[in-house]
């Protein structure tokens, strides 16, 4: 059986993932240009918010290449 990585992470699983806490997830959203996006999951003020996975590797990928070659 195939092992399939999830496609959206919870704001509470990037900050695992990163290593940091909830108020510094909400600096970066804001303050980073090039920090992903989150996708609300519905229309409601209520409603789930995700984070692409693939989105957020790919951030950190370039955000610690970025710090080698400088």
């Amino acid at each position: 059986m195939i092992e399939m990585k999830k496609l959206r992470l919870t704001k509470k699983e990037v900050c695992y993932m990163l290593s940091i806490k909830q108020d510094k997830l909400i600096k970066l959203i804001n303050n980073d240009e090039k920090f992903p996006r989150p996708i609300k999951d519905g229309t409601n003020r209520q409603s789930a918010v995700y984070f692409d996975a693939k989105a957020v590797e790919l951030w950190w990928y370039n955000k610690t290449n970025q710090s080698i070659t400088q």
